[in-house]
């Protein structure tokens, strides 16, 4: 390792702040402190932790950092997979400039937490978390930046291909170059996913159609196009008017499905085109198999929820409790049909074991809002029957954010304060949800 430094009188504001060191790590032995800012690896901006584990690869790595206006150059020998052991600041997000009619962000009540508020176009989110980015503002630079760090697969909301539609949508008066952007990251191999919420009378019949068809253009690198209905709730005041999806809607596009399943497969040979759950449900339709969501592209978006959750009920159950308890099944009022028909069969077939549903309305966003993943811990405490025992209540797993809130800012464990029981975060793995009962 050698050192050597300069005088650098001005932080630059684009460096990274180094929060802590691997103790004994290849920084740490090279004297790269807490609290330094890392600039460069070899010749390259560090801007961000995808630049950082980019860059690091490399065997031989000229570092230079700053440390209270003095810029060290340090050169680091390692194996090429081997991190030097920086830990850096996150990223600061890249917000959405979109004006979209149908965004949800924009019809939260007031007085929620400021992240609620937030919405991100950030396209290392999407690689890293699975976020839809709509790549309207995305320059040239950053497509560049996807493609030579293989930032892939990335997720699209497309909405729709056509160009005036788009511009209803968004409520843009530009062209955002979204195919030509589209087939620069194909053609560069970067695996993409895609999404169109679907509002009727704007981006359904017709409209979707020829979205699928754009589309399919490029199956060898997207991979899936998710359908799902646009979501609505009390607080639209102001905005453009939009009609929910209906039951008929939902059944009549379930029928179409049928036929883009025929037509349009991936380069893997599963289905490009899948409905969300919530079309079934809406339509009171049974679900399609579990060959045909292959490898469940985009679970996460609510393609194959119920699926998942049907398999995992399948064939006789072989646990059986010690002691006998009661359980509560926290659920929307769309998926309850789901879990009164399959799950709550198997589970009552369990010894020593009864289970019941609590069916909980959307008060907090308004009765147009049905599924599960938008409760709230103060509907679920306001609506739970009163004179009703269980030894344990289990919500929904899609309700609870990565830091274990619910929308309204209560944990379980609030919940479990205020209902005085047992309230844990529920699997849609059913019989790794029982095997954990009595732990």
């Amino acid at each position: 390792m050698s050192n050597s430094t300069e005088k650098n009188d001005k932080i630059d504001s684009n460096v990274i702040k180094i929060q802590n060191i691997g103790n004994e790590s290849l920084a740490d032995k090279s004297g790269i402190m807490k609290n330094d800012h890392l600039v460069s690896l070899n010749g390259h901006t560090v801007n961000d932790l995808l630049d950082y584990y980019f860059y690091q690869s490399e065997e031989v790595l000229d570092v230079i950092y700053d440390r209270d206006g003095k810029r060290f150059h340090i050169q680091i020998e390692k194996s090429f997979d081997e991190d030097i052991g920086l830990e850096l600041e996150d990223f600061k997000l890249k917000s959405c400039s979109n004006n979209c009619v149908f965004c949800f962000i924009k019809q939260n009540p007031p007085k929620m937490r400021k992240q609620i508020y937030f919405c991100d176009e950030d396209y290392r989110y999407s690689f890293l978390y699975g976020n839809y980015i709509t790549l309207t503002d995305m320059c040239d630079m950053e497509l560049k930046r996807i493609v030579e760090q293989r930032l892939s697969p990335l997720y699209i909301s497309v909405h729709a291909t056509d160009h005036d539609i788009r511009k209803s949508l968004f409520r843009f008066k530009y062209d955002d170059r979204l195919m030509e952007k589209i087939q620069y990251l194909v053609k560069k191999r970067i695996e993409l996913h895609t999404q169109v919420v679907l509002v009727p009378g704007v981006n359904d019949g017709d409209v979707l159609k020829q979205t699928i068809i754009d589309l399919y253009k490029y199956k060898k690198m997207i991979q899936s196009l998710a359908v799902v209905p646009v979501g609505l709730t009390r607080y639209r005041k102001h905005l453009p008017a939009i009609r929910p999806v209906s039951p008929d809607l939902a059944a009549d596009l379930v029928r179409q499905s049928k036929d883009w399943n025929r037509i349009y497969q991936n380069s893997e040979g599963d289905p490009f085109v899948y409905l969300s759950d919530e079309f079934y449900l809406l339509a009171n339709k049974p679900f399609p198999l579990n060959e045909h969501y292959g490898p469940f592209y985009q679970l996460e978006n609510g393609v194959g929820l119920c699926r998942q959750l049907i398999e995992s009920v399948k064939g006789r159950s072989k646990i059986s409790l010690m002691s006998p308890m009661k359980i509560g099944l926290i659920t929307g009022k769309l998926a309850e049909p789901v879990i009164r028909e399959y799950v709550l069969p198997y589970l009552n077939r369990i010894p020593n074991l009864n289970a019941e549903i609590v069916s909980i309305e959307n008060d907090f966003f308004g009765s147009t809002v049905t599924v599960s993943g938008l409760l709230t811990g103060q509907d679920i405490i306001r609506q739970f029957p009163q004179y009703s025992v269980f030894d344990c209540i289990f919500l929904p797993p899609n309700c609870i954010n990565e830091d274990g809130f619910l929308l309204d800012d209560l944990k379980p464990e609030d919940i479990s304060k205020e209902l005085k029981t047992t309230v844990k975060v529920g699997d849609y793995d059913i019989k790794e949800m029982v095997n954990n009962l009595e732990k």
